[in-house]
């Protein structure tokens, strides 16, 4: 009975995830198998097209080798992607990350998932610099239930992120979130987001939470050189948790911006249905630099009450500040 019983809990105990780990380099070959150091990729869109025929359950960790990685760029499919997937550098110090470098153009990761479950996806200890924008998360903006959840960007180094003079629709994002849900974003070095010509830059953000992007924790980041507001965001975006960032360089840009468009007041809305106010979103122990008080944190946008919006949500706090402030 002993011996049964023991046999009947090992069938109980849940199986671990099974795992796969593919490398990439500079010098590596798409046609390679990947999964050594010694016969690496070359593309990280080859190791995501890998990952997203991987079984359901099956984790993928991509290991970049150090070196500059040119010109590349990925989208993840959130439909295909059935396991876990960790794109990571193993250098501990950001001079030796290896790097993605653009020409100016383009997303270098887009991940599409509005499939209202988590991503899985885990991004850390990269370079990514001269592209229009560094990573976008993408749900559906006209649908709340239709989010993408958790995923985890950390330990990177994103620089000279913007679009160049000429570009049909300028930057708008670093970082971007279009109802993605519960997203970290930690230790991550902002330096010099920016657009040209400079009457398209304070449209350009470090991170732009937008459209039920609830529930993000941004901590522990630097921004540097911005003239966009380093975070901003919008339509229903609240319940975030800002903390213990520095803000250095703002050229006159806020460094936290909350603003609600609302389509009875202003033409610039683009949702059809309405945006919301986004509310309860902590700041707290964050160092402003030189940044004057009332640009620190700024609220824009109208109290008056929609009918599409949850209710109380004109009324609630936008903010909720050190020594228990609130903002408006």
């Amino acid at each position: 009975m002993r011996r049964l019983l023991a046999a009947m809990a090992l069938v109980l105990l849940p199986m671990a995830a099974q795992a796969a780990t593919l490398y990439l380099a500079p010098t590596g070959n798409d046609q390679a198998d990947g999964r050594t150091a010694q016969t690496p990729l070359a593309t990280l869109a080859a190791a995501v097209a890998r990952a997203q025929q991987a079984p359901a359950g099956e984790e993928t960790r991509v290991i970049v080798l150090p070196g500059v990685y040119r010109g590349q760029s990925v989208d993840i499919d959130g439909r295909r992607l059935q396991g876990r997937l960790t794109i990571a550098g193993t250098a501990s110090d950001p001079a030796a990350f290896p790097a993605f470098l653009g020409d100016g153009t383009s997303a270098w990761l887009h991940y599409r998932g509005a499939e209202g479950r988590d991503t899985g996806l885990t991004v850390q200890a990269l370079r990514v610099a001269r592209y229009a924008t560094a990573i976008s998360l993408n749900g559906n903006r006209n649908d709340p239930a239709a989010f993408n959840r958790g995923t985890v960007l950390e330990n990177l180094v994103l620089a000279q992120i913007g679009s160049d003079a000429g570009t049909a629709k300028p930057s708008t994002a670093a970082i971007r979130l279009v109802n993605a849900k519960d997203t970290v974003v930690r230790g991550v070095f902002f330096h010099t987001i920016r657009n040209t010509p400079r009457d398209t830059c304070g449209g350009l953000h470090a991170i732009y939470l937008a459209s039920h992007s609830t529930g993000a924790r941004i901590e522990g980041n630097t921004f540097q050189d911005f003239c966009g507001s380093a975070i901003k965001l919008r339509d229903d975006s609240g319940g975030a948790t800002i903390r213990a960032n520095h803000f250095r360089d703002a050229d006159g840009a806020p460094g936290i911006e909350e603003w609600f468009c609302d389509m009875d007041r202003t033409s610039e809305c683009t949702k059809a249905g309405g945006e919301c106010p986004s509310t309860g979103i902590t700041v707290t122990g964050n160092d402003f630099g030189n940044l004057p008080a009332d640009r620190r944190v700024l609220v824009r946008g109208s109290r008056v009450p929609r009918p599409w919006c949850p209710p109380g949500s004109a009324g609630a706090p936008r903010f909720l500040l050190d020594r228990g402030q609130t903002l408006p």
